[in-house]
């Protein structure tokens, strides 16, 4: 009989992850870096190839892959039908290009060197994706949740993110006789076929049918049986039974799918969709959200105790060349899909440098048995290093890709737009005048509605980083009245201003008055002594108070242009949910939509 654990022979594996783990994430942070580089070095410092502090065990394996159960859980919620129709156009062409060209070409390399071509398509597919957790951070940072570039981008690794759920059943579906067939693969190969291999071709068709049952089987648990329990926990008012229950929940799936043959991680990601449909998501996010930091820490740090540091070492040339490759070679080939998909030259510049990294989910592709089984120690070293160092250097890179489309628009200063002459009230434009965060949400609701705008801005700076976000904007002076008149003032629906400039305003008001009499102003403003001022000139103010700023402003513009409400109240909520994904400081600021409509209508 096994000799049992002490309490501190079992407390101590797990103090020494915890201790490690926060001193990982607080030097990450002083030293601007991705907190998965931080933990990776963490898992090498106290392996047994360094200070040996602990080694890998059954149960360092099972916090690791909890991690990976709360990570696939929380990408599920964040996948809806809804969201999914909204960005069909960066799904079905942009992120099959990007992820595409990006995994083939590195499938190709890892098979040329010698590496299965089976292990190499998983692995070099993998080597495609771009990390969810540093590229959501960077658009944070820089407040692009909600411009054209964070917009296209979120849709990129929304997509990534799904077929990451794929990679993973196929790469498992991988294993030999030792390591095992998993899912839809594996049952077939134990009652089928006596315990043979499936052929490579059934098994990837298998993981597709496996995929879309269990979309089909989450959609309709989260409409006919997680919706009405959440509803009734709600009714009780009691956080303690809601939380229980919610890690009831992503625990059962991932055990329950574990128990007929699949994975743990799939059950956790069907668990997030079903989620993603109710209305209780943005709750359970938070509930959910400090177990999977911590546990998804311990999976980096045990990927960072499997690694082979002397193999590591010998083979460091070989691990530099392959992160500049990662780098250089995602940034061309990203750069190439944005322009094959109409991005602007800035635009693509920027959005190929913030999609170069690596990705976590490569980590997780490398640590399965029929993947580990498939590389040498020094190749899966040498990837697994050249990853996080790629991550580590996805800010600094991403900020490079920022300057460098921001001299790229400097040289596409254009004339400027003219609206053309509308036969139907639908046609005529919007006329946006200042790129700041609440003339970027006003331009971004009219896109969402298909309302057409022109939008000005004089400022050279804020002209150059519009234009690099992806906004299509003409640099002009919008205090002169030619230039308004120019651009169809006379023809526009509704004027947006920018920026709350009262003496401008003031000046103006008495031409704008005689030349377009039926032209309507908005403005967001901070105070009540600048709302009742541009209330008395005629300009439709509204007082700034919620996140993010201006959407009182916009709320009523689109009711305005006869946006019907339901679609404006949507909206809002939709928009305040983007603008707070990785804004803690925002998540308690949550803006009244009943209030604010009522407000404005």
């Amino acid at each position: 009989m096994a000799a049992e654990l002490t309490p501190v022979e079992a407390l101590v594996p797990a103090i020494t992850l915890l201790g490690f783990g926060a001193a990982a994430a607080l030097a990450s942070k002083a030293l601007r870096l991705s907190p998965i580089v931080g933990y990776l070095i963490a898992g090498i410092l106290i392996g047994p190839s360094v200070l040996g502090l602990i080694e890998e065990s059954s149960a360092t394996h099972l916090m690791a892959e909890l991690g990976v159960v709360f990570l696939l859980f929380d990408i599920g919620m964040h996948v809806s039908l809804r969201e999914l129709n909204e960005s069909r156009r960066d799904l079905l062409r942009l992120a099959p290009m990007h992820l595409f060209m990006t995994g083939l070409i590195a499938a190709a390399a890892l098979a040329m060197i010698g590496v299965d071509w089976a292990i190499a398509l998983a692995v070099g597919l993998s080597l495609g994706l771009s990390s969810t957790a540093v590229v959501a951070r960077i658009l944070t940072e820089r407040e692009q949740n909600s411009c054209p570039i964070g917009r296209s981008a979120t849709h990129v690794l929304i997509f990534q993110d799904i077929v990451a759920i794929f990679l993973m059943i196929f790469a498992s579906s991988l294993g030999d006789s030792d390591v095992g067939a998993q899912g839809l693969a594996g049952l077939v190969s134990d009652y089928l076929l006596g315990g043979a291999s499936v052929p490579l071709y059934a098994a990837l068709g298998l993981s597709v049918v496996q995929t879309v049952i269990a979309f089909c089987a989450a959609l309709l648990a989260g409409k006919y049986l997680i919706n009405p329990v959440f509803r009734t926990l709600v009714a009780t008012r009691n956080a303690e039974a809601f939380t229980a229950f919610t890690l009831l929940l992503v625990l059962a799936a991932a055990c329950a799918t574990a128990i007929i043959g699949l994975s743990l991680t799939l059950g956790a990601f069907l668990a997030g969709l079903a989620v993603s449909g109710t209305p209780f998501r943005h709750q359970v996010q938070t509930e959910m959200g400090p177990f999977r930091g911590l546990l998804l820490s311990f999976f980096f740090i045990s990927v960072g105790l499997s690694i082979d540091v002397p193999a590591l070492l010998s083979h460091l040339p070989l691990v530099l060349l392959s992160a500049a490759g990662i780098l250089v070679m995602k940034t061309a080939l990203g750069y190439v899909a944005a322009r094959l998909n109409k991005w602007s030259v800035p635009g693509a510049t920027q959005m190929a440098f913030l999609l170069a990294q690596g990705s976590e989910f490569t980590l997780v592709v490398l640590s399965l048995g029929a993947i580990v089984a498939g590389l040498s120690s020094g190749l899966m070293s040498s990837i697994v290093a050249a990853v996080a160092l790629s991550l580590a250097l996805a800010p600094t890179w991403a900020a490079l890709g920022v300057r460098l489309s921001r001299k790229l628009a400097e040289r596409s200063k254009t004339d400027i737009e003219t609206a053309p002459s509308a036969t139907s009230i639908a046609d005529r434009p919007v006329i946006v005048i200042g790129m700041s965060s609440a003339g970027r949400l006003a331009i971004d609701a009219l896109v969402d509605h298909h309302i057409p705008y022109i939008a000005l801005e004089g400022d050279p700076d804020r002209f150059l980083a519009a234009v690099a976000d992806g906004y299509k904007v003409s640099f002009g002076d919008a205090t002169n009245m030619k230039l308004v008149e120019a651009v169809g003032g006379s023809n526009a629906r509704a004027v947006v201003l920018g920026f709350a400039r009262y003496e401008v305003s003031l000046e103006v008001t008495p031409t704008i008055t005689r030349r377009f009499p039926d032209l309507q102003r908005f403005v967001a403003v901070d105070s009540r002594l600048d709302l009742e001022r541009y209330l008395d000139i005629g300009v439709r103010a509204h007082l700034a108070g919620g996140q993010p700023k201006g959407i009182e402003m916009v709320a009523d513009i689109l009711l305005t242009l006869d946006v019907p409400e339901p679609e404006v109240r949507e909206w809002m909520e939709e928009e305040a949910e983007r603008f707070a994904i990785g804004n803690t400081s925002s998540a308690e600021e949550k803006i009244d939509v009943e209030e604010i409509i009522e407000e404005a209508a």
